[in-house]
């Protein structure tokens, strides 16, 4: 059994940790997606893609899955035609964004603005419609524009013009200068005149 001094025991880790790669990758996996519970089968809509990635996204980050790891395991949450498309990208998917992105592109193409304000001006407030349920739809829609293209005053005009006439009479649009404003202003209408 050879012996070494205190001090030739400290270089030869030292020498050992120099040959040692460098760690610049990201960390080990803790899991994976074959418990996530959520699948895409490749409908063609909008929604349907965000509320996929948002769930997929959260539930990577909970498990604590690399990049690496959740573009392995990224085939396991589709069904039917996303199955098949997916074997005809994924060698065009290098990254886990650039996978999120193919997605996108393919199964939410991005619906020109036009059509969105169509959308927000066709869709006026419903009479037994609660007001948190017609801002957040109309919030939605316009998230779909372009980012910047309207501050939250010129928003606030758009929904506040499709809003019942009910909150309109009620609430001065002269007053509200949020969307939060808007919506505490509009519960308490709802809740007095019930």
């Amino acid at each position: 059994m050879t012996q070494m001094s205190d001090e030739q025991f400290r270089v030869l880790i030292e020498t050992i940790k120099a040959l040692a790669p460098i760690k610049d990758e990201e960390p080990l996996s803790k899991g994976s997606f074959s418990n996530c519970p959520v699948r895409f089968s490749g409908q063609r809509d909008h929604d349907a893609v965000d509320e996929f990635i948002n769930a997929v996204e959260t539930y990577k980050e909970v498990e604590g899955i690399s990049d690496k790891d959740a573009l392995k395991g990224l085939p396991l949450l589709f069904n039917n035609i996303a199955v098949i498309w997916w074997k005809g990208v994924r060698r065009d998917a290098k990254t886990w964004p650039e996978a999120l992105q193919l997605l996108r592109d393919h199964f939410s193409p991005t619906k020109p603005s036009y059509q969105l304000y169509m959308e927000i001006f066709e869709m006026k407030q419903g009479s037994a419609e609660a007001i948190d349920t017609f801002v957040c739809k109309q919030r939605a829609l316009l998230a779909k524009l372009p980012e910047g293209r309207h501050d939250e005053e010129t928003e606030l005009d758009f929904i506040y013009g499709l809003m019942l006439p009910k909150y309109r009479e009620s609430i001065p649009r002269h007053e509200i200068k949020t969307f939060r404003e808007l919506l505490d202003r509009g519960r308490t209408l709802e809740r007095t005149k019930h």
